[in-house]
């Protein structure tokens, strides 16, 4: 059977997690890797992880490559897209994690370098050929998609869940708030930036700031018009993720029903997406789960019948990038 190549531009949290997981994937092939840190920093922390531990491979530097558990993959380490040498290493398919190439104009940088087609690991500021969130809208995605979003880690969690109790109960309003880990994007120390929550002390504060999350659950649900709205409360952790979901029903429903209506769908169409957890968990335990969504079953509360608040857990790096491994053979399989 003929590999996907596909390349990996960015080795942050997500790239990192992608390249992990696609070690297990024999049917892909990380033809090359794109990044401008150091090659002594590259091999670190391919190997060494503070929340995964130590990758189980051999690792070593050859010539503009490494060698991984024997498997040589290129290197390099430039700026600009349109720098990279996919077409040399034969990649079909880049995953874009870099966070620096979040519109169109410079995901298509990556195809005229070669590359046939583009995931992009975070929401796209500006259109793209689709915003995919597995377990919502896949079947919507066609070989003309060339340049595609995976939403973020968040509306991944968010919008199975809500398509579950749309699909079932009908939802009138639902609000949202992300307990988020926090991520590059904040300080270590107060210093400047440009939302001022976020540049305050992230290891001892809890922070409300903004979600790109709700952006995405509207692009891939417009159903929900402007009855969908929500914040993210960044916290002291570096990973696991929970959700709480607030919405106001168009059906009156008890704790049961919404229970039972949320396990069907984890066995049945949102299987390897949702999960249905019936113990006490905390944040630590989702950390290496592969699910988009674990939802909570103990944390599900109705007041006046039609007015429920749903907790769910996700792995906001581990569970976020085996979404996008599962969008790269979606992508394949449409050529």
């Amino acid at each position: 059977m003929k590999k996907i190549k596909v390349g990996i531009n960015g080795f942050g949290r997500i790239g990192k997690m992608v390249f992990r997981i696609l070690l297990n994937h024999p049917e892909i092939e990380i033809a090359g890797i794109n990044d401008p840190m150091p090659e002594n920093s590259l091999l670190y922390l391919m190997k060494y992880d503070t929340v995964f531990g130590m990758l189980n491979e051999t690792i070593s530097a050859g010539e503009n490559s490494v060698i991984v558990g024997g498997r040589e993959i290129q290197v390099s380490r430039v700026t600009s897209p349109t720098e990279i040498p996919w077409k040399k290493w034969g990649v079909e398919i880049v995953i874009d994690s870099s966070g620096k190439n979040k519109d169109r104009e410079s995901l298509q940088k990556h195809i005229d370098a070669g590359a046939k087609k583009v995931i992009l690991t975070c929401p796209a500021v500006s259109p793209v050929d689709k915003t995919i969130i597995i377990g919502v809208n896949e079947t919507l995605l066609t070989k003309n998609d060339n340049i595609v979003s995976n939403a973020s880690c968040t509306a991944n969690c968010v919008a199975p869940l809500l398509k579950i109790i749309n699909d079932k109960f009908g939802i009138e309003t639902a609000f949202m708030n992300t307990v988020h880990p926090y991520t590059n994007n904040q300080q270590l120390i107060d210093s400047p930036h440009k939302d001022l929550r976020r540049g305050r002390n992230a290891g001892v504060n809890i922070i409300p700031t903004s979600s790109t999350a709700i952006k995405c659950v509207l692009e891939v649900m417009p159903e929900l018009g402007d009855r969908f709205s929500g914040i993210a409360t960044r916290v002291p952790v570096p990973d696991g993720a929970l959700t709480e979901l607030v919405i106001r029903l168009n059906s009156l429903v008890t704790i049961t029903e919404l229970n039972l209506a949320v396990r069907y769908s984890c066995r049945t169409n949102m299987k390897g997406i949702v999960s249905y957890c019936e113990d006490p968990i905390v944040s630590s335990d989702i950390i290496g789960n592969p699910n988009s969504c674990v939802f909570d079953s103990l944390a599900t509360k109705v007041l006046n019948g039609n007015t429920v608040q749903l907790l769910s857990w996700y792995d906001n790096e581990y569970g976020y990038s085996n979404r996008v491994v599962d969008l790269i053979s979606l992508m394949s399989n449409q050529n």
